[in-house]
């Protein structure tokens, strides 16, 4: 189902700014400063309370997924079928995703654990090329 078809499911309207902020995100994912940042790069003056707004409604719609590192501060990504985990870079901030092969991770927690394994969220914390 596409962005459109899911805020009008759910009774909304695809306006500038969520077209904007949907628009941002395509790239990377970011915290909320990040998308400001980038929302003013591009000359588009849309306040705080609307990202925050239009990104809490994403994520309740399956859109947009939300990710805590070790900071606690929230990054936003468009959720996507496939699943994957991350690397970020202790020093600037930046993410990237990878992929890992998911039936050995799932293989290793089942041996290791006695618990049902439903899901889990994985990250790598280190230095990026530029930082190193």
């Amino acid at each position: 189902m596409q962005i459109r078809e899911k805020l009008a499911a759910k009774g909304y309207r695809m306006t500038k700014p969520r077209q904007e902020i949907f628009n941002v995100l395509c790239h990377a994912p970011q915290s909320v400063l990040e998308i400001m940042s980038n929302l003013q790069k591009k000359k588009l003056q849309i306040d705080k309370v609307t990202v925050y707004r239009t990104l809490t409604s994403f994520v309740k719609l399956g859109i947009v997924e939300e990710t805590q590192f070790k900071d606690k501060i929230s990054v936003y990504e468009l959720a996507d079928q496939k699943h994957h985990h991350h690397v970020v870079c202790d020093t600037c901030g930046k993410i990237e995703d990878i992929e890992l092969d998911e039936n050995l991770l799932e293989e290793a927690a089942k041996k290791s654990s006695t618990f049902q394994i439903k899901s889990h969220h994985l990250e790598f914390f280190g230095l990026c090329r530029k930082c190193r």
